[in-house]
């Protein structure tokens, strides 16, 4: 009896802590693992490339809205009203055309970046799910990004919840069917 008692007690000890045993946690950083892949090298270069062909394009557009100040500059005490009013209309559109391409173009080179990195990303997640699936990790964050990248389904807990809140355990939002 006085035995039993021991195990009994061992086991209310020990229980929690096998429970945390079972879950295992992992971190990595995720920019510096993409960074130094091989592949990275080329994407850089083909980002560096794809910036200077925008800048030069800028450049030409800049030059030209440089020529209209000039002529508006050197000629504007000689015009009537009306043709002074004219180019200043003729400056404000295209100094407002070069803003709207500025914009098109750091939009451009965000979604050239995005496209070129995605095959890196989808081999950086692949790896790391192999990886934790190997060193029997359930959950792997990512510190450059303060996110979750990897967990077993077997850690969520949503239909535990939904069913305390007295919701459908398997009930989704509208458009996450």
């Amino acid at each position: 009896m006085h035995m039993r008692l021991h195990f009994v007690l061992l086991g209310c000890l020990l229980g929690p802590l096998a429970v945390q045993a079972q879950t295992s946690f992992g971190y990595l950083n995720s920019m510096e693992i993409i960074y130094v892949m091989p592949e990275m090298k080329d994407v850089q270069k083909k980002l560096t490339d794809y910036s200077a062909e925008l800048d030069e394009e800028f450049k030409k557009m800049t030059e030209g809205y440089r020529k209209l100040e000039a002529d508006y500059k050197a000629n504007a005490s000689k015009w009537s009203e009306t043709i002074r009013q004219l180019k200043e209309d003729e400056l404000m559109q295209e100094q407002q055309k070069i803003q709207r391409s500025q914009e098109a173009f750091q939009q451009d080179l965000g979604e050239k970046q995005q496209l070129l990195l995605e095959p890196l990303l989808m081999k950086a997640d692949s790896a790391i799910k192999v990886v934790a699936k190997e060193k029997n990790i359930q959950y792997v964050f990512d510190t450059s990004k303060n996110a979750l990248l990897y967990a077993e389904e077997s850690g969520d807990i949503s239909k535990f919840v939904k069913m305390k809140l007295g919701i459908d355990p398997n009930a989704k939002p509208q458009g996450m069917e």
